[in-house]
């Protein structure tokens, strides 16, 4: 059992999907710290009704964008793990995009149901080769 780092080669310039991946991470990333910013002007504001809640929201948004924004790093340092979890996280955004369009309208819905499925697109196109 080996203890080498994941293998990257920094020396290389990603090809084009895993900056793609990387791309649509860090958009959801900033889309992640927006929310997090309406949560806390809501606290601002006093619009919010539940305090705790609107922490603990507030809390998940950046948690998340950390999570995303380093899945991104891990595409543009060529690296292979961000993979799979960014597959799955844009997999899951598909039907969250759906209930979107059906609540705040295609306005709202549809950019994320494009920005998910370009992820997809992405994760699935980029080979192994790609990343390690």
């Amino acid at each position: 059992m080996s203890s080498d780092p994941p293998t990257a080669h920094p020396d290389r310039a990603p090809s084009r999907w895993p900056v793609v991946a990387a791309a649509v991470l860090a958009l959801e990333a900033l889309a992640l710290v927006a929310l997090a910013g309406v949560y806390a002007v809501g606290l601002g504001r006093h619009d919010e009704a539940d305090f705790g809640r609107a922490l603990a929201s507030i809390a998940l948004f950046i948690v998340g964008a950390g999570i995303l924004a380093s899945l991104a790093r891990g595409w543009l340092r060529g690296q292979s793990w961000p993979r799979m979890a960014t597959l799955v996280l844009n997999a899951l955004l598909v039907p969250v995009a759906f209930t979107a369009i059906r609540t705040w309208g295609m306005l709202v819905g549809l950019p994320v149901l494009l920005i998910a499925i370009v992820g997809v697109v992405a994760a699935l196109s980029s080979e192994p080769s790609d990343a390690a």
